[in-house]
């Protein structure tokens, strides 16, 4: 049995679907040839509207296989089917990652602060101490705290301790909180996965980033090396590496988990850089077990500001919406060390916000005496985002 009916079509530059209109007007000739011919195609009529509404069940159905085609495409796979792909590269969706925090504490020198020691901001959010610490002798020390969730907090917010330490006068946030990520997105996760290809390798760059990228906690990480036996400058800050060396920058994470992770990742014999030390036990043996210290790099947190000119007459609450849009164009699109941040990029945003007729320009500055059209980070640099750094001009 024959059918007008077109059907999809395996190509092979993909699958090509037939119209709606295409698949009715089949329909109803195979209707015409079945009653006899002269069939009245009136969609009114009680066969036009069968016809109708059997054109929309297939039209329907050939979209769901032309989307499940489309999602072995790692290219545009999305949810389960991504996760399937992901797989394939040894690499699972990374779930929420909660805000981090670095804050100082106040106190008598020696002073013992434990992990898990939970301050509060003036929100009444939680943030917990990631590993112990002591206060030095100047009476200061600086400690990662985490969020247990995804929030933001102002510099100098995270304030209230939940209990007393003998020693400890008062705690504070220097600089804004790191905002978390929800779960991994699309467009995240297949970039990640991108960069994963060489997650079973040892001894590349490429290796060491894709087993601490998918480590719990991270939230960006940057890998390069020195090949050469003389030392090298990289980036915009100019960051010396050692000869023959690894380097690595880590936002968020276990500092033992990173440390461990880049030791067994890296090649044989090569030197580390970095402000983070850590000591790592090769467990394989008996004891006394060998020892390395291994260096990473926690890169400073580095405010960016961002001047916007609008034309007057805008609505009320267009600066609250403007920095709404920067902030959260910003948040998404994490994975900034060592890499460039291009006003351009918001004005998509900007204009989603405010319309095209009130903007017109967006600078973007490391300092805010300085604008530009784009900024390099360096790679010991991790740029951060307040609401106090954006700066609305109406001209």
């Amino acid at each position: 049995m024959t059918t007008n009916v077109p059907s999809i079509q395996f190509t092979s530059t993909g699958v090509i679907i037939p119209t709606e209109q295409e698949i009715l007007e089949g329909i109803l000739s195979d209707f015409d040839r079945a009653f006899g011919g002269n069939l009245n195609r009136n969609l009114e009529t009680p066969q036009g509207q069968l016809a109708s509404s059997l054109a929309a069940i297939i039209s329907d159905r050939n979209n769901q296989i032309a989307w499940l085609i489309n999602n072995l495409d790692p290219n545009y796979s999305d949810g389960v089917m991504q996760d399937a792909i992901g797989k394939i590269y040894f690499v699972k969706r990374k779930g929420q990652v909660n805000s981090v925090v670095s804050c100082e504490f106040m106190g008598l020198p020696g002073t013992v602060i434990p992990k898990g020691f939970t301050v509060k901001d003036i929100q009444g959010n939680d943030w917990v101490l990631d590993e112990e610490i002591s206060i030095l002798a100047e009476g200061t020390v600086t400690g990662r705290l985490s969020g247990l969730g995804v929030y933001s907090a102002k510099a100098n917010t995270v304030t209230e301790l939940t209990r007393a330490i003998i020693g400890l006068d008062r705690v504070t946030n220097p600089q804004e909180a790191i905002t978390g990520t929800e779960k991994e997105s699309r467009l995240e996760f297949a970039k990640r996965y991108e960069n994963s290809v060489a997650i079973n390798s040892q001894g590349m760059p490429a290796s060491i980033y894709s087993n601490v990228a998918k480590l719990d906690g991270v939230i960006d990480c940057y890998v390069i090396d020195n090949g050469k036996g003389t030392s090298v400058q990289i980036g915009a800050t100019n960051k010396t590496l050692a000869p023959h060396s690894v380097y690595v920058a880590v936002v968020g994470g276990d500092n033992q988990e990173i440390a461990e992770t880049i030791w067994r990742m890296s090649g044989n014999g090569c030197d580390y850089n970095g402000n983070t030390v850590i000591e790592v036990t090769d467990n394989r043996y008996d004891d006394p077990k060998p020892t390395y210290e291994i260096k990473f790099q926690r890169p400073a947190e580095v405010p960016i500001y961002f001047k916007v000119k609008v034309k007057s007459g805008i609505h009320v609450d267009a600066e609250s919406s403007i920095k709404a849009a920067i902030k959260n164009y910003f948040n998404q699109n994490k994975g900034k060390i060592g890499g460039t941040i291009y006003a351009m990029g918001y004005i998509p945003s900007l204009i989603t916000e405010i319309g095209k007729d009130y903007l017109l320009d967006v600078k973007v500055g490391k300092q805010k005496s300085s604008y530009s059209e784009s900024i390099n980070m360096g790679i010991d640099e991790f740029p951060v985002i307040s609401d106090d750094n954006i700066v609305v001009e109406k001209v």
